[in-house]
């Protein structure tokens, strides 16, 4: 039998970032993720972590574990989401090419993806991001991480913070966004 051979420093890093930030990078590729496009988490978690793999073998200097393994498992997440949404036009595509009746089949748009609805979202998307780069600093960061789906115990132990100090700042920070939408005739009771 061959006896394996000890892992490599940079195994040893890419082991330590998956070991502290997995469970993260499956929660965001899992939060944004569609559930109904047929696309399975685990094949986008697994070319996250090639990416991964693939950044920390080219020597980047990775300052923000957390942030990139953030940006990691939305870009993949996003690229997958295209690939399937080509696929389907493909599909659709080839089943119009096969219909030899030529008959038209109608399809029905979802008006929640109108272009008025979208416009709408990008506007208030950006007032929210507006009114969150308003915060401080630190409750900016805690709010962020929040909205992301974060806990306030993961936020504190992904800033290195006490976890009352996460759970203050981040629920201040949340009463300030709520207060500065609020003033732009946004309300929001969640």
């Amino acid at each position: 039998m061959k006896e394996r051979s000890p892992p490599s420093e940079l195994e040893e890093r890419f082991n330590a970032i998956l070991d502290k930030y997995g469970d993260y990078l499956r929660n965001a590729i899992a939060q944004v993720c569609p559930k109904d496009l047929g696309i399975e988490i685990g094949d986008i978690e697994q070319e996250a972590r090639l990416r991964l793999w693939r950044a920390i073998e080219s020597e980047r200097e990775i300052l923000h574990p957390g942030s990139y393994i953030y940006k990691i498992a939305v870009s993949t997440t996003l690229n997958a989401i295209r690939r399937a949404k080509n696929r389907r036009e493909e599909q659709l595509r080839f089943a119009e090419d096969d219909d030899s009746e030529g008959q038209i089949h109608p399809l029905t748009a979802d008006p929640g993806l109108s272009p008025e609805a979208l416009a709408e979202r990008n506007e208030l998307i950006g007032k929210v991001e507006r009114a969150l780069d308003r915060l401080p600093e630190n409750r900016r960061l805690a709010v962020g991480l929040y909205l992301k789906g974060m806990t306030t115990a993961e936020i504190a132990e992904f800033l290195d913070w006490t976890e009352a100090k996460a759970r203050n700042l981040a629920y201040r920070g949340l009463n300030d966004l709520r207060e500065q939408l609020r003033a732009e005739g946004i309300e929001y009771d969640g």
